[in-house]
Order: C-alpha cells, then structure tokens, then sequence
C-alpha cells in the first residue's frame, strides 16, 4: 500500500440538500488526537444519511459536504502529539468518522479500533448499526428467555434483532418493506409481521395477551411510540433505540398505568461494546453479510447513493461502498 497522500481524491458530495455527486475534496489533515485514513470499504446508514442529506437533520454542517460516518481502511498519518492508542501506521482499523464516504476520512483516535483483515472485514464498515443495538441491548438489561418487539428494521433494527435472539430473547418485528420483512425472516428474527397491516397489538394481542417483556423502538417515528408502548406487559421496558429529529410525544396513561421503564441508549456504547462487535463481525460470528443488498464499487457509488433520494430506498438494505483503488 503506497504512503503518498494526494492533494485530492474522489468522494460523494453533497452539493445542495437532496442531491448527491461524485466528485473530488482536498484530502484532509488530521489535527491533534485524529487520524487519517486511507479507505478500502464504508457503510451507507440509510435513514441517519438521508436525515443529514435532506437536510431534515444537518449532522454534518452545512452544504457542500461528504456523507457517511463509518469505515474500515489503513492508518496513513497521525495528528500532532505522541498519543496514538497503541496504533500504528498501516493498521487495518474500523472507525467512526467524519465524512468517510470517500478515499480517505477523518476519524478520532478514540472512536478507532484495530481489526483484522478477514474475509469478513468488509463487513467491519457496518459496525455501527451493530454496535447501537448491543449498547440498547445491554442498557436495557435483556435476559435470556425475554419477549423481545422491534418496530423498525432498517439496519439499526435487524442487528438489534439478531444480537438480542442471540442473547436467547424470543424475538419478533415489525416492518413495513417486504424487503426487509424478507430478509428480517430469514436472519434476524423469530417471527415478522407486516407493520402495514395494521396495528403490531392487533396483531399480536392473541399470541402476547400479557404483552412483551421488551419493546425496542427503532424507527425513530415518534407516532409509533404509543403502538410500542400499549405492546408492553406490567413494569415491561421500553427502549427508545431511534433517533427522533423533533419532540416526542406519547400517552401518558399507556407508560403510567403499566409502571413502564424506560431506556435511552445513546451513541454506539463503550469501548468495550465497540471492539465486541467489530470482533464478532470480523470473525464471522456476526454475520452482516446477509444484510448487504448492495456491494458497489465507488465508481457507481453516486447512482447507487441517489436512488436513497427516491421511493427505492426502501428496496435496499445494507449498502457498502468499496474505495480500493480510488485514485
């Protein structure tokens, strides 16, 4: 791998809120306790993305402005100051970034993680999802043998899923692509229901007549806290897994009268969640490769990233771009 950092490099761009480009960006310095990294894979999150790409939630400033905020590459240079974690250059590291849908990013030494480069390392660029539902997961004390209900299966919501079946939860959810109820079906869950069909207690109150032992909200659609919460047993919990742009609103009596807990889970958890995941995942033990629909090369990134402007994104799930030999 070749240590020369070019002036510029190929990137997506923003340009305007609701537009996407592949163009070039100056390669970024990195300043004190940053790193730069010379990108082989990066994961598309479609609803955080497209919240920031609409600008319905600018999390990444104003336009113009690269997209993205998790990938996998090779250490290339260091900021000012002696602190490197025990990293070195050429390491192969997953990261939570800044701007990573290009040939190079920026990323925070502490959100860097070393990782081996397995046949599952591109499915290191997927992390994050990963890692926000073992963080819910864990804050919200889930036990072998629970109930287990999760609106929503974006990749935040399958690999929530996954991981809490894993943990010996009896594990159903709802959504309304057939895509993702298909995929869902067949990887992440022990029972689907169709989230159009109506209400997920009409649904379930005949098999769940005292309710579950945990709802996980993962759509991050605030009309559908009071759904999650009338599907709650007594003193059940509920986690608020989404992420929800403005203020929420729910019936009060629903949480009242059950004596309801309730769980923010924030971020993608510690250290210690973070190098789990990404150990699992490069392992195999964590298979997202079944959640891939989409595994371009950057050359096609900006077709691929603009159908996500479009009804079509709900046909597409997992999405990983690959950076090697962008010049």
């Amino acid at each position: 791998m070749s240590t020369k950092i070019p002036a510029d490099a190929p990137a997506l761009i923003v340009p305007e809120f609701g537009r996407i480009e592949l163009g070039r960006r100056p390669v970024p310095h990195p300043g004190p306790g940053k790193v730069l990294i010379r990108t082989d894979f990066t994961g598309v999150s479609v609803g955080t993305e497209m919240l920031a790409a609409t600008g319905e939630r600018p999390s990444w400033g104003p336009v113009p402005f690269t997209p993205g905020y998790q990938g996998v590459g090779h250490i290339v240079a260091f900021g000012e100051g002696e602190e490197r974690h025990g990293l070195t250059l050429g390491e192969a590291v997953a990261c939570f970034g800044d701007g990573t849908h290009g040939a190079y990013f920026i990323a925070d030494l502490e959100l860097t993680y070393p990782i081996e480069e397995t046949d599952s390392y591109h499915m290191a660029a997927l992390f994050v999802p990963a890692a926000v539902g073992l963080n819910a997961i864990d804050k919200a004390g889930l036990e072998s043998g629970d109930t287990v209900l999760v609106l929503g299966q974006g990749l935040i919501g399958q690999a929530t899923a996954m991981l809490a079946r894993d943990r010996g939860a009896y594990v159903v959810v709802s959504e309304v692509s057939p895509e993702r109820r298909a995929i869902s079906d067949a990887h992440c869950a022990d029972r689907v229901i169709d989230g159009s069909a109506g209400s997920p207690w009409s649904q379930l109150q005949a098999d769940f007549p005292d309710g579950f032992d945990m709802v996980i909200e993962s759509t991050g659609v605030a009309a559908l806290i009071d759904s999650a919460l009338e599907c709650l047993r007594f003193e059940g919990t509920m986690v608020f897994e989404g992420v929800y742009p403005d203020q929420v609103t729910f019936t009060y009596e629903l949480a009242h009268e059950r004596q309801i807990n309730a769980v923010f889970p924030w971020f993608i958890g510690t250290s210690e969640v973070r190098r789990t995941v990404l150990r699992r995942i490069v392992s195999g033990e964590l298979d997202m490769d079944p959640l891939i629909t989409n595994q371009v090369n950057w050359t096609e990134a900006e077709a691929t990233y603009r159908r996500l402007f479009t009804a079509e994104r709900d046909h597409l799930n997992g999405i990983v771009i690959d950076w090697r030999g962008a010049e």
